[in-house]
């Protein structure tokens, strides 16, 4: 593959962070570019692309640091494990008594202080990922959120035009509509975002 493109495209990812949306920026992470009733319709739409391909190249890269911080972890670990095998061996006349919770206690004990560095580490890129992941889930949501919206607002047109008007199916319809925009309305005044 051409290491060439493979760097453009990385920098255009990272890039995507800093472009202008309607006043606000991706790297802001602002609740208003979730929200397809703030700012026009088009605007979320056109920022869509920019935003999934943003968010998941944050994503791939948190993944991507997370499992390599994982096998250092492991490989760090299985060599202390392997040395507290060999002190509690040396310590010990009968090597057939050993237990392995007796190699466990002394891995604990002797790198104490480590261990919790690990899992501090371990911990905070965790969570660096799984904040990215439900970001990336609620943007990857937001396509679903756009296709209605549109279809509501396209069906409000159509329905609205005098020369449609009429009978039942657009009576049922313009009734369900009007249901999915009282839902939004209560959802967002409650600060409950549609899912």
């Amino acid at each position: 593959m051409n290491e060439n493109v493979i760097r453009n495209i990385e920098g255009t990812c990272e890039g995507l962070g800093e472009i202008d949306l309607g006043g606000i920026t991706l790297e802001s992470a602002d609740a208003k570019l979730l929200d397809v009733t703030q700012m026009e319709l088009d605007v979320h739409v056109a920022m869509q692309p920019s935003a999934v391909a943003y968010y998941g190249s944050l994503l791939k890269d948190a993944s991507r640091r997370l499992e390599a911080l994982k096998k250092h972890h492991n490989r760090w670990e299985k060599r202390k494990l392997s040395e507290a095998r060999v002190s509690v061996e040396n310590g010990s006349r009968a090597a057939s008594k050993i237990l392995a919770s007796d190699i466990e206690a002394r891995f604990i004990v002797d790198n104490e202080a480590d261990i919790e560095k690990w899992e501090d580490q371990l911990d905070k890129l965790q969570k660096e990922y799984d904040t990215l992941s439900v970001w990336f889930d609620a943007w990857r949501q937001k396509s679903f959120s756009i296709r209605e919206f549109a279809s509501i607002t396209e069906d409000e047109r159509f329905n609205s035009t005098p020369s449609f008007r009429g009978g039942g199916k657009n009576l049922d319809r313009r009734e369900g509509l009007e249901r999915v925009r009282d839902i939004i309305k209560k959802r967002q005044g409650s600060g409950v975002s549609p899912e």
